[in-house]
């Protein structure tokens, strides 16, 4: 059964995440992160119960704590990157966890979709200048299944795949 979520793409996200049992975050700021900082700012105020953000001041060691998390605790942890050089700087840490089975839920920002018309869109040269046209691609030979989320009402359905395969 399907679970109803307003708000926010990005207060879904969390309320799904913590739904799922995934109970933290671990993550590099980046300039796409805004939509979640101001959900969990909202949540907050709601009392909502989401996953705990842990801040990392580089990507690897995002993942590394991840890795070491989801070893300890036996749960699905996230982390979650940077456009372009976030992930690419995580792709020694989430070899490591890939070669030790360890389940994590990878996830980076990427460049918006549109130039206008949405919420969101392209406003800045730095939008132009990390977009990459298969940023996965460095990934993909390590990680079980990528996808690229485009969309909000996809949102239930490939978090829940992809927390089923992390498992």
């Amino acid at each position: 059964m399907k679970d109803t979520v307003t708000g926010s793409v990005a207060a879904a996200y969390l309320t799904l995440l913590q739904s799922r049992g995934v109970d933290v975050i671990f993550g590099n700021a980046g300039t796409d992160f805004s939509p979640l900082i101001e959900a969990y700012a909202e949540l907050a105020q709601q009392g909502a119960k989401v996953p705990a953000p842990i801040i990392a001041t580089h990507e690897n060691l995002a993942v590394s704590m991840a890795h070491g998390y989801g070893m300890v605790s036996r749960r699905i942890p996230a982390v979650m990157v940077h456009v372009s050089v976030g992930t690419a700087n995580l792709v020694c840490g989430a070899m490591n966890a890939a070669r030790e089975n360890v389940g994590i839920l990878l996830t980076a920002g990427r460049t918006p979709l549109t130039e206008s018309g949405r919420l969101g869109s392209r406003d800045g040269y730095i939008h132009w200048a990390q977009e990459m046209y298969d940023q996965a691609g460095m990934l993909r030979e390590i990680v079980k299944w990528d996808y690229e989320l485009r969309g909000g009402d996809q949102l239930e359905t490939v978090v829940d795949r992809a927390v089923s395969i992390a498992a």
